[in-house]
């Protein structure tokens, strides 16, 4: 819940503005009408979610991270990322806002960010959330219908197709970039007693309601399916998996614990991603061995941290890193990585869109980890303790300390700048 409330509250203040614009943009009353009841439900959300934050900030036995999640996320190599995926609400025109809100984001993603995550909090013994992400969806459904109209409009006039599905395909990749491998992450990683997986919820939710019952039934207006939805398709076996490597061998650089994985979690995740032991069992195994205070450096089950996307900030080295759709190219005399196909595309169509926002890497390219750590108000009340752990025992001597990192002398560095980078080729 950690990184989940400060990412998504971030999303529902993104959709305020969305339909804020929406309403000063569009001209019908009818269209209005629903824009503004959908506003005043986002800031209701909003509250809901910084209440929750507050109610655990309280009364959880590890505070930390809540009381500071939505600073901290500014900073966090996964919070910028969602950050990139949820300003796509109001960075575009209002209807490129509204694809990405209410077409994909609220009618293909609230069902596994709301529904799905009530499960694992009920599993997890947690009854606080379940009744505030449920009382959210049920509001979801108004903001889905808002979405459909706003189509229904815009398919009315035929000139408006070309940039309607060059907006909707892009729309669809930039939210699948981010929600997805950051969903199998906290879905499938962080739940107590495991049942579903989150590629089983995918399944049902975006491949077969949200194409088959919702865009599919738009083709004979001229609206299409996104051509990335079959690559979306083919990735989703593999990404959360590389996503969670990322995001667990970088723990001292976030705000939240990561607790090693069990021999009967590998029985698991192979039963329900066959072949995952031999693609990540490796790495999994390596990060038992490091939970240790002064152990080693988790980058180094990497040889290095990947390189950053620049369009959706995630790292390159999807799929998996053996299997990777990475590229490289020089763009102004710079070089930018881009984790796929669909992603360099979008950043080809207009790349000042992206150029000046930049990656975790160069933000903090020559910081120490330790400076790094210390700057940003990831230390616990003690002053020494690290937020971040690589377990989740409370017992004080098995918690990392800012002495564990500096003995560690590890320095943040961007891989693109690397003529020897392991990621960057020539």
């Amino acid at each position: 819940m950690k990184p989940l409330l400060s990412m998504v509250n971030f999303a529902e203040y993104a959709a305020m503005k969305c339909v804020a614009q929406l309403i000063d943009a569009v001209p019908n009353s009818e269209l209005k009408q629903g824009y503004m009841a959908q506003m005043l439900d986002e800031v209701r959300h909003v509250n809901q979610q910084m209440y929750l934050n507050r109610y655990f900030a309280k009364h959880v036995v590890d505070p930390d991270g809540f009381a500071g999640g939505k600073k901290l996320a500014a900073t966090n190599l996964f919070g910028r990322a969602s950050r990139s995926c949820f300003e796509t609400f109001f960075m575009g025109d209002p209807i490129e806002g509204a694809l990405n809100l209410q077409v994909v984001a609220e009618t293909a993603y609230t069902n596994p960010v709301f529904v799905a995550m009530t499960e694992v909090a009920a599993t997890n013994g947690d009854q606080a959330t379940p009744s505030v992400f449920l009382s959210i969806q049920s509001d979801e459904s108004r903001h889905m219908a808002n979405g459909y109209s706003t189509l229904a409009a815009v398919v009315s006039e035929p000139d408006n197709l070309p940039d309607l599905q060059a907006d909707f395909n892009r729309a669809f990749w930039r939210q699948h970039a981010f929600i997805d491998p950051f969903m199998v992450a906290v879905y499938d990683y962080f739940q107590a007693n495991r049942t579903s997986s989150y590629m089983e919820k995918w399944n049902d939710w975006i491949a077969g309601d949200w194409v088959e019952s919702y865009i599919s039934k738009l083709e004979p207006f001229g609206l299409q399916v996104p051509p990335s939805m079959a690559e979306a398709q083919g990735r989703m076996h593999w990404i959360g998996h590389t996503a969670a490597m990322v995001g667990f061998a970088g723990w001292p650089l976030v705000y939240w614990r990561t607790p090693p994985l069990s021999e009967s979690d590998f029985e698991w995740f192979e039963n329900k991603y066959p072949g995952w032991y031999d693609n990540y069992g490796w790495f999994w195994e390596g990060f038992r061995d490091l939970t240790e205070p002064g152990s080693g450096n988790p980058f180094d089950l990497f040889g290095e941290m990947p390189p950053l996307c620049r369009v959706c900030q995630m790292p390159t080295i999807f799929p998996r890193p053996d299997i990777s759709t990475a590229r490289i190219r020089e763009h102004e005399g710079k070089r930018h990585a881009f984790c796929s196909g669909p992603c360099e595309f979008i950043f080809n169509e207009d790349p000042g869109r992206y150029t000046a926002y930049k990656t975790f890497w160069e933000l903090f390219d020559g910081w120490g980890l330790d400076e790094y750590i210390s700057k940003n108000g990831l230390l616990r009340a003690d002053g020494k303790t690290l937020i971040g752990q690589p377990h989740i025992d409370d017992d004080p001597a098995k918690m990392w300390t800012i002495d564990d990192i500096k003995a560690l002398n590890v320095e943040i560095k961007d891989p693109l700048k690397s003529a020897e980078s392991i990621w960057v080729t020539a």
